[in-house]
């Protein structure tokens, strides 16, 4: 589900959608040093 949130948030041209797709990662995450940790740590980005 996080792959799917972040991809929807960096290439969905909708911008409900990114917004939407933003607050679950804030929302599951708390902040975006997590976020991005955590695509990191699974490979999600580099």
């Amino acid at each position: 589900m996080v792959k799917t949130w972040y991809e929807l948030l960096i290439q969905e041209n909708d911008e409900a959608a990114r917004e939407h797709a933003g607050k679950m990662l804030m929302g599951a995450f708390g902040s975006q040093q997590a976020v991005a940790d955590y695509l990191r740590k699974h490979k999600i980005i580099s």
